[in-house]
């Protein structure tokens, strides 16, 4: 029994001597493999598509070009009118999304799209859009009238027009001709 034991014994010296030299062999043929490191994902958060604004580089290049004109008044004519009500300041609304066609189907494009006032009153235009935007008197069709222009209304920013004499004053935005508005004046 002793010689089966010491068989064995060498039997499981040389397994084990067989494995050791395996595992060597291995580990030298993984260090000769030339290393590949795994690409890093980096997990960036979606921002909400926005539809651009299609004519927002014409619209930069006009308000590089064009200055700026806060308020205008028209000319008192040179008869006297007889004493009149305080007069009064009135807003428009230039909407959001109004930079892409659609809000002339429903009459939003300006908010209220037609207004009365008195002569002497004061419409201000507020652009609460994110695209800039202009208030010229005048049509698309027609093109401007000259009466009043604001060049371009940056967004957030107001323009102002004192109107003196009665009559009915179409606008529109230049930049954006579907929008459309008039102005009536008693």
């Amino acid at each position: 029994m002793a010689s089966i034991d010491k068989a064995a014994i060498a039997f499981s010296i040389a397994i084990v001597a067989i494995g050791a030299g395996f595992a060597f062999s291995m580990n030298a043929v993984q260090d000769a493999v030339p290393v590949v490191s795994t690409p890093t994902v980096s997990a960036k958060t979606m921002e909400p598509k926005v539809q651009a604004d299609p004519f927002a580089e014409l619209a930069n290049k006009v308000k590089q070009e064009a200055p700026m004109v806060k308020e205008e008044k028209m000319k008192e004519p040179a008869m006297e009118k007889p004493a009149a009500k305080e007069p009064q300041t009135h807003t428009v609304a230039i909407p959001v999304g109004t930079s892409v066609p659609g809000c002339e189907n429903d009459n939003t494009c300006y908010t209220p799209a037609d207004i009365t006032i008195n002569a002497g009153d004061t419409v201000t235009w507020n652009n609460i859009d994110t695209a800039a935007h202009t208030v010229t008197g005048g049509s698309p069709a027609d093109g401007p009238s000259g009466v009043f222009d604001s060049s371009l209304v940056m967004a957030g920013a107001d323009y102002a027009f004192t109107f003196n004499d009665k009559g009915s004053y179409k606008y529109f935005c230049m930049v954006h001709p579907w929008m459309t508005g008039s102005v009536t004046v008693n």
